[in-house]
């Protein structure tokens, strides 16, 4: 059987959408064990990586808690959503214009998710199965502040692996733990940097260039990419409700562009790639260091922003309002699907994935075949 990886995109609450699909495969090849010799994650997309790499011995128990994890989430277990939480952190950051604080530079407290992280993830079991081959490498993608560089953190079932030292994107062998998964989850401005070894680390989606790198350079022959953003489309011009262009519309615009552009970039590169190796020679074709891989990219056929804003009403009532005043209810449903992590939205979405790859159902099985 081919070697597969596994890449699963950022997106925050949008991750939901990747519990549908990973469902929907489950029903499709009907296997026991994890059909990915390797997965990988970014951002949320880590998070969904750590739960199915935990099940490498069980690929349905692993969907079925996944999927179990994301219809009945709240705003609460990911951050603290109460006015009173929520107040103190808009204090703090306003008081930090005038006077300078130890800590600053996130809006919202992650406590919460640090015990959402310890309750449902077993690192000593990722470990376990990655020793006994049943999954062969787990790669967790972050990006330090300090050295503006992309760090592929993993662990391989080899002892021995040569490392990537790429001038913006490197890569670290580890002991994968929470602060790994946290560091790569920190969405910039409203989840905390998380320390590691004395640097702050943040969202890996922030300057990834290349997200299937780690795939690429892990020898694998296919990559099944988990996105969580529809094929862009792009209107000729878009009427605003009040003639201008409100914070949140740019922040989630900016969102888009750091967390999902990139991946269609990525895709089309290693598709230009495999059509070059196709046009060489089979005496080229045996001194090349290029080898064909197969890519299949599931992703929403819906609008998973217009999605959110219907659920508007769903968020935690002072963050709702703090979100109104940046202009999230009357035009950026991509701000607000990133923070919405609200079962009234999240099983619409789990429900979209699996609709969406049910209907894929002929070109996942040959995929996999």
């Amino acid at each position: 059987m081919a070697k597969i990886a596994l890449y699963l995109a950022g997106g925050g609450a949008r991750g939901a959408y990747q519990a549908g699909v990973l469902k929907a495969i489950c029903h499709i090849l009907n296997v026991k064990k994890l059909p990915f010799a390797m997965v990988s994650g970014v951002s949320i997309g880590c998070i969904n990586a750590a739960i199915i790499a935990q099940h490498a011995d069980d690929f349905y128990t692993g969907v079925e808690k996944l999927e179990n994890l994301w219809a009945n989430i709240h705003c609460q277990q990911i951050f603290n959503s109460s006015n009173y939480e929520l107040s103190k952190s808009v204090v703090r950051n306003l008081s930090n214009i005038i006077i300078k604080q130890r800590e600053s530079g996130h809006l919202l407290d992650t406590t919460p998710l640090q015990k959402f992280i310890s309750d449902n993830i077993d690192f000593e079991r990722i470990k376990a199965n990655i020793a006994s081959n049943q999954l062969e490498t787990m790669e967790v993608i972050s990006n330090c502040y300090e050295t503006q560089q992309t760090i592929s953190f993993y662990q391989h079932h080899e002892p021995q692996f040569e490392d990537w030292n790429y001038p913006r994107h490197i890569s670290r062998r580890a002991d994968i733990g929470s602060q790994h998964i946290l560091a790569s989850s920190a969405l910039p401005l409203f989840f905390p940097t998380v320390k590691i070894d004395g640097n702050h680390y943040g969202d890996g989606g922030m300057g990834l260039v290349a997200p299937l790198r780690g795939a690429v350079r892990f020898n694998v022959e296919k990559i099944l990419i988990l996105g969580t953003r529809q094929i862009p489309i792009f209107p000729e011009h878009e009427n605003l409700s009040n003639g201008s262009i409100g914070f949140a519309h740019i922040l989630g615009n900016m969102l888009n562009g750091l967390f999902l552009d990139n991946l269609d970039r990525d895709i089309e590169m290693v598709n230009r790639m495999n059509d070059i190796e196709r046009l060489l020679s089979m005496w080229k074709k045996r001194r090349s260091p290029w080898r064909p891989i197969e890519t299949l990219h599931l992703r929403p056929s819906t609008n998973i922003a217009e999605m959110a804003q219907a659920q508007y009403q769903t968020m935690p009532g002072l963050l709702r309002v703090l979100l109104n005043l940046l202009g999230a209810q009357s035009h950026s449903g991509d701000l607000l699907s990133f923070l919405l992590f609200e079962k009234e939205f999240t099983r619409e979405i789990i429900e979209l994935g699996y609709n969406d790859t049910i209907a894929s159902s002929a070109e996942v099985t040959a995929f996999f075949a």
